[in-house]
């Protein structure tokens, strides 16, 4: 039966979709937390907030499209969960230390400056650290804040449609899709056994490998309560006690 002219079909944005029925679902109850220095616990709706802020900047004011690559020389925090779910709502791939030659962004913490320097990034974008993401006021020359971009950014974000088999990340000369990433972090949880009611810690142990690049930013949309990711030495009856952690992501 023809569709009527005003009919356009829809195409799902599938890290979008799943950011937005999480805030639907469970909007004032924490997603992810980090244990560092400090401590930082974003709810469901600061997570999408947070994602919709980013991904506004990326697309709008550092000109990011679909297919782009950042140059990731991020660190294990929240804001690396919050950087890949906002690149992945676009279309746009992390590459783990990549080539800023290749890339249409680089982007760093304070620590990684010169790490990104090195690989011939002539002007950085730094995220902030900060618990409360604050801009950063002691940049060195060429490097740019990210904060003070992003939080001038609306609130919300009209996510376009997004193919799953547009690459995601790559990690170690390794590309994954979105579909893959997705699949791969169902079945971490799956094997777990993992529940709305749990609450998931992943240490700075696994920071680096696949799994903690895709179960940090997607465990909590896939059904799992909270992660919690914690950077620097673990006291995990501490951690339990105080977070209310009931499993844990073990190196494979």
């Amino acid at each position: 039966m023809p569709q009527p002219p005003e009919y356009v079909a829809q195409v799902a944005n599938p890290v979008w979709d799943l950011l937005t029925k999480r805030r639907l679902d469970f909007g004032a109850a924490p997603a992810v937390t980090f244990i560092g220095a400090t401590r930082t616990e974003l709810s469901s709706t600061s997570l999408e907030n947070a994602v919709a802020k980013l991904s506004g900047a990326l697309r709008d004011e550092w000109s990011l499209e679909p297919g782009d690559q950042i140059a990731a020389y991020l660190p294990w925090h929240w804001q690396r969960v919050v950087w890949s779910l906002a690149a992945w709502s676009l279309g746009v791939s992390l590459d783990v230390e990549g080539k800023p030659a290749t890339a249409a962004l680089t982007v760093c913490g304070s620590a990684g400056i010169a790490a990104a320097l090195e690989a011939g990034c002539e002007e950085p974008v730094v995220v902030s650290l900060h618990p409360f993401g604050l801009p950063i006021t002691d940049l060195p020359p060429n490097c740019t804040d990210a904060a003070s971009v992003i939080r001038l950014q609306p609130d919300s974000f009209y996510a376009e449609p997004v193919s799953g088999e547009a690459t995601a990340l790559i990690l170690g000369g390794q590309q994954s899709s979105i579909s893959e990433l997705i699949n791969g972090a169902k079945l971490g949880l799956a094997k777990l056994g993992l529940t709305q009611n749990d609450r998931l810690l992943i240490s700075n142990l696994q920071h680096d490998d696949l799994d903690g690049y895709l179960l940090a930013p997607l465990a909590p949309l896939l059904g799992v309560g909270s992660v919690v990711i914690s950077d620097g030495p673990l006291n995990r009856e501490s951690v339990i006690s105080q977070e209310g952690v009931t499993a844990f992501w073990e190196r494979q």
